[in-house]
């Protein structure tokens, strides 16, 4: 698996970016359902089942962005998959992509502190690793989010 830092999280609805990541867990499971018999000689025995990840990220609210907490929220009410992206951050040619549900978001506003906002995703389908240098136009995404990376850090 590709070493994956919070900051190089992606997440897109269509073409917009969503805000700054500050931490982020990237959890994949698979379903062992017991496979136990006689013949086991006294041992558990499990097969692969189905398997079945989640992301959940903190990030840092920027109202101007063009995708924020209502759009996430909106992505909720309306079912809309999510398709989110990794960066590799030894290997930058390598790029983890997969998409899901967004299964819950909250934002938090403190006081004099900076909003930031929390949310989950169940993923669906496959997830991929891929090189970009083999043809694809991961990279051209992003080059948008060291965009996205560069103006937080000038604020």
């Amino acid at each position: 698996m590709a070493v994956l830092n919070a900051t190089s999280f992606l997440l897109l609805k269509d073409e917009t970016v969503l805000g700054h990541s500050t931490n982020t867990n990237f959890n994949i499971n698979l379903d062992l359902p017991d496979a136990s018999t006689k013949a086991s000689g006294g041992w558990s025995e499990a097969i692969a089942g189905v398997r079945s990840g989640s992301i959940e990220c903190e990030g840092l609210t920027n109202y101007s962005n063009s995708l924020n907490f209502n759009d996430i929220a909106d992505m909720i009410i309306t079912r809309q998959k999510a398709v989110f992206y990794f960066k590799d951050t030894v290997n930058p040619k390598l790029i983890v992509r997969g998409d899901g549900f967004i299964e819950s978001v909250d934002e938090t506003a403190e006081f004099e502190n900076a909003t930031t906002f929390n949310l989950k995703i169940n993923l669906t389908g496959v997830i991929t690793i891929t090189d970009p240098s083999a043809g694809l136009t991961w990279e051209n995404v992003f080059s948008k989010w060291e965009d996205l990376a560069k103006n937080w850090e000038d604020v």
